[in-house]
């Protein structure tokens, strides 16, 4: 006899069972697919210019896209991705080597900060203790980018090999990508206003928030790294790219890069290139993420503080570097799924109230 109840249940099972081993089978290469659907969606608006100019040639604007995407973003990328190596392994060489003992600068604390220096031992630390512990760290960050350039250099194959896959996915999704989203999209369980109201929340508050970071992170790299380069600081590339990376983690920002560097300068005897720095960083660096991120967003909505900062941690520990993008990524989708229900909540509470009024009067009649 025909049920349909287990027609639909079995239907059902063998989407979801098709579905996790989609997903099980492209699971190794899922950074890759993540940053080519990242630079699909980024780059989506000059794909429809260029297929608006020369309809009919996607796979030609789609090539086109591919190779702007590698001279303007993957060389440079690959370029500073050396001198931030080089500088990390110069950096590694004069702490094991000696030649820079961090620890060294708080010993002249109590000569040229003796308030401050008195103020430690009411407080419960000892210079000696804190020297330790410096010194220590230290050796201990040294060994871990050492170990970490060392995977890196051993692991360049199979970087070049997700290059490269991310690059063929990009075209595919450039090229298709129309049906694919609009197979998505007509899949998608919810009523046509619902879907609109999503899928645009959701684009641009990831957009919004993928501009806003990229943007951030490459503007105060240049200007750390200029003023390092200025004041004479060595590895200024280096630092530089570190004070990139931690701009995208609001309450640290570049700052947990330059606010330490001033005050070894100052605690050295460089006190003019220290007050150089430390104000710099405050009033530049620190202030540009105020006018560039409105520039680049514009009015789009983006996640609040807060949350970036726990995504984007959690995002680092669950996916390395990827995670940095990924972990705002999903809060986006957080929140859209989240507004969604609201919307759909409230619209259905004042549909149903607006039914018991209209239907109050023929209740009395």
């Amino acid at each position: 006899m025909y049920d349909p109840n287990r027609r639909t249940i079995f239907g059902s099972s063998v989407v979801v069972l098709a579905t996790v081993g989609m997903l099980l089978v492209l699971s190794p290469f899922w950074a890759a697919i993540f940053w080519a659907i990242v630079l699909a969606i980024l780059f989506w608006p000059l794909r429809q210019r260029l297929v608006d100019r020369v309809p009919g040639r996607t796979a030609v604007t789609s090539g086109l896209i591919i190779v702007l995407i590698v001279i303007f973003i993957l060389l440079p990328a690959f370029l500073v991705a050396g001198l931030i190596a080089d500088g990390a392994a110069a950096v590694v060489s004069q702490i094991q080597s000696g030649a820079f003992k961090p620890a060294e600068v708080l010993e002249k604390l109590p000569a040229q900060f003796p308030r401050v220096a008195n103020a430690l031992p009411k407080l419960g630390l000892d210079i000696d203790v804190v020297k330790s512990m410096v010194g220590q760290g230290f050796v201990s960050a040294g060994q871990f980018a050492v170990s970490n350039i060392a995977v890196i250099g051993q692991s360049a194959s199979a970087y070049l090999f997700n290059v490269f896959l991310a690059l063929y996915v990009l075209f595919a999704l450039l090229q298709n990508g129309d049906q694919i989203y609009r197979s998505f999209y007509n899949s998608f369980p919810a009523s046509e206003h619902s879907k609109q109201r999503f899928f645009g929340a959701f684009s641009d508050m990831a957009v919004a928030t993928i501009k806003g970071m990229v943007s951030v992170g490459i503007v105060q790299a240049m200007l750390g790294g200029t003023i390092f380069w200025i004041l004479d600081v060595p590895s200024p590339v280096f630092w530089g790219a570190l004070m990139g990376l931690f701009s995208v983690v609001p309450p640290f920002g570049a700052g947990f890069i330059w606010g330490p560097a001033g005050v070894m300068m100052i605690l050295n005897g460089n006190l003019q290139g220290g007050l150089i720095l430390l104000a710099f960083g405050a009033g530049v660096i620190s202030m540009s993420d105020n006018l560039v991120r409105p520039i680049v967003v514009g009015r789009a909505s983006s996640v609040p503080g807060y949350m970036v900062l726990v995504t984007t941690l959690g995002g680092l520990a669950m996916f390395g570097l990827t995670g940095l993008v990924l972990g705002p990524v999903i809060a986006s989708l957080f929140l859209s799924v989240w507004r969604l229900f609201d919307e759909v909540e409230h619209e259905t509470g004042n549909s149903a109230g607006s039914q018991e009024r209209d239907g109050s009067p023929s209740n009395t009649s």
